[in-house]
């Protein structure tokens, strides 16, 4: 057994701690005796009494919770969400947005061993900007609720008032819980897997909600009735997911009333179009900004030339906008829902790359889901060696875990990275980074 076992805080303990990081998950982390101890609901620069919960047996690491701040950080403030802390989805809610940016740029620029500078944010949607949500469903028939879970646990947490959802997206929720419940509409229990709502999913583009309601079995209760008689959403999409866990993307959706493809403007005759199950960007004004810059120079100036290639393309956001520079843009996308939409077969990353064949390319741009794109893409984009990589990642780790990979031996030089501030209240950001060919490699 590890030294690190035998040394450090033990369950049941209090303790007085000064938090100096944020962990991934948005809490702080306080370091006693090696062991890191993560405290939800605490900052860096705090010092806090907590009661330890919990210890690992293979790693120096503890949680706990707070029992009270000793030393506050000087912008905390009052939630403005009646939710928080049971619903866990905004972990910096409490913080003022000029310190909760600067917290997630330091760790951000020291996991990447690089200063990422200002996020570029919008003040004037620190709230209400989300424009794509997920619900669970809990409760009981008659009693049926929609929200999160709490952390660590399947146990839900209301969002009835959320702040930082669309307004819209608050109104359709409001009614399908009304009309659930006047039909006695029972969610699904995992722990006895019977019921019939799972989850649901809601995009908005603004005016226009689309509603994808994903339930237990192809027999429904919810799927018959709710289409039928809910009139805040534009369209109502059905899914089914009838396995066992939480997986909340079922079979491919069926839409049932209304059209349940959504058209975002993103500006400067850019627009971004999705389905009931496709990725949409939760706050597409500050994503767009970000698709922008991932296919420009780290001055924003436009790349162009004769092949680029798009992986990871989504929804073709940046499929467009290379387009208008590039002779020949190919994109590559794994979710049929969205390859389809760009007129591809349904492909993942490493496939793709290691059946191309002809020139290589001036640039590839990519936008990979947060667990990043992993040794073996990061591999095959070294043996092609097109002369820039641009990669825009939702998550600093999976980022960093990348860089290395590609910059391994000077194949690459990380000439920039930028940060945005996509999820205000959150410990999320987006990174676009930009990559160089050394010409002394082949």
């Amino acid at each position: 057994m590890a030294k690190f076992h035998k040394r450090g805080p033990k369950v049941g303990d209090i303790l007085a701690v000064d938090i100096h990081k944020l962990s991934r998950e948005g809490a702080g982390i306080a370091t006693v005796d090696g062991v890191d101890v993560h405290t939800r609901g605490s900052y860096p620069g705090e010092r806090v009494e907590v009661k330890i919960l919990a210890r690992s047996r293979h790693h120096p690491r503890a949680h706990a919770k707070l029992r009270k701040l000793v030393q506050v950080h000087p912008d905390r403030r009052p939630s403005p969400c009646v939710h928080h802390p049971i619903c866990s989805g905004c972990p910096l809610i409490e913080l003022k947005p000029t310190s909760q940016r600067e917290l997630k740029r330091t760790r951000a620029s020291q996991l990447l061993g690089v200063d990422v500078g200002p996020l570029v944010h919008d003040p004037e949607r620190e709230l209400c900007y989300r424009h794509s949500s997920k619900r669970v469903a809990y409760g009981k028939a008659g009693e049926l609720w929609l929200g999160s879970y709490r952390r660590d646990s399947h146990r839900g947490a209301g969002m009835r008032t959320c702040p930082v959802d669309h307004p819209k997206i608050l109104a359709v929720a409001e009614e399908l819980t009304s009309v659930a419940n006047r039909h006695n509409i029972a969610p699904y229990d995992e722990q006895t897997q019977t019921g019939d709502l799972r989850y649901i999913w809601l995009r908005t583009d603004g005016e226009r909600v689309v509603l994808t309601l994903v339930t237990a079995t192809d027999s429904s209760v919810a799927a018959e009735v709710l289409p039928v008689e809910l009139r805040t959403p534009a369209a109502v999409a059905w899914s089914v997911q009838p396995a066992a866990g939480n997986t909340m993307r079922g079979k491919p959706a069926e839409v049932v009333t209304g059209v349940a493809d959504l058209t975002l403007d993103l500006g400067d005759d850019l627009t971004l179009s999705c389905g009931p199950l496709g990725f949409l960007q939760p706050n597409p004004a500050i994503a767009a900004r970000a698709y922008r810059d991932l296919v420009s120079t780290p001055s924003q100036e436009p790349l162009a030339g004769t092949l680029a290639y798009d992986l990871y393309a989504g929804a073709g956001a940046t499929t467009t906008l290379l387009r208008r520079n590039f002779a020949d843009v190919v994109p590559c996308e794994s979710y049929p829902e969205s390859a389809r939409a760009l007129g591809v077969p349904p492909m993942k990353a490493e496939a793709f790359l290691a059946e191309r064949r002809g020139p290589t390319p001036e640039l590839v741009v990519a936008n990979p889901p947060r667990g990043g794109m992993g040794a073996r893409v990061c591999e095959r984009l070294r043996e092609l060696a097109a002369p820039r990589i641009q990669i825009m990642s939702c998550s600093a780790e999976a980022l960093a875990r990348d860089l290395e990979a590609l910059c391994r031996d000077g194949a690459y030089t990380l000439a920039h990275v930028r940060a945005y501030d996509t999820l205000p209240q959150t410990n999320h950001l987006e990174l676009v980074a930009w990559l160089e060919k050394n010409a002394h490699t082949s």
